[in-house]
């Protein structure tokens, strides 16, 4: 389960996410929905601890509010940029490992993840640099996917993807979310988000401002 209850976050003595609240239950998959701007981002890098917030987030029932984003992740909260976060000089085999070795994980948490994310296994001795913008969709993926043993956060992950690409990830989340992992996703295209979440989350101006229920198809 991964939730927030209060949320507030302030840059540069602007207020961008004001009180906001939501709850992802044990396999479920929530949306943040909204336009550009709207703070999806900002609330995503706050519920992983890149950004200093107010209020609570909550992972598995735990205040981790007062946790480090290392920290957050060693405790299973994965974490997928909008631009994917991949050091491009490193191989996709490097960038997988480092959170491996970085949060001492089991190196077979690596393994479980590319039989999930097979399209991965292919592009190991890849440079990141070398890789298409769907490519290292995949690739962070799957690194959000290594750390995120209980819960994922994902921004953005279907954009610019072509429609396969597009239905391979969904495929990807909802075989990941059945297994008992949480997943937070920030969208701006609702086609993405159709037939795959629980429970959408519409967000404007940093509050949010409707709730929906939508079974999985």
């Amino acid at each position: 389960m991964i939730a927030a209850e209060g949320l507030r976050v302030q840059i540069g003595g602007a207020t961008i996410v004001r009180g906001l609240s939501f709850q992802v239950e044990r396999g479920e998959v929530a949306a943040l929905f909204g336009p550009n701007g709207a703070g999806k981002t900002t609330t995503l890098r706050a519920v992983v601890g890149l950004y200093r917030h107010g209020g609570r987030v909550l992972l598995g029932g735990e205040d981790v509010s007062h946790l480090s984003p290392q920290e957050r992740a060693r405790l299973g909260l994965g974490y997928s940029p909008e631009d994917g976060g991949l050091f491009p000089s490193l191989t996709v085999y490097e960038n997988l490992l480092l959170p491996v070795k970085t949060l001492k994980l089991d190196e077979g948490r690596m393994r479980e993840v590319l039989e999930v994310v097979p399209v991965v296994k292919g592009l190991l001795d890849r440079k990141a640099y070398a890789l298409s913008g769907g490519q290292r969709k995949f690739v962070a993926l799957a690194r959000a996917l290594i750390v995120g043993r209980r819960a994922a956060v994902l921004d953005e992950i279907f954009e610019g993807l072509s429609p396969k690409a597009a239905d391979d990830i969904k495929q990807v989340i909802k075989s990941v979310a059945g297994a008992g992992v949480s997943f937070l996703l920030a969208e701006s295209t609702a086609a993405y988000i159709k037939g795959l979440v629980d429970s959408v989350y519409h967000i404007e101006r940093g509050e949010i401002v409707q709730v929906e229920g939508a079974a999985r198809a």
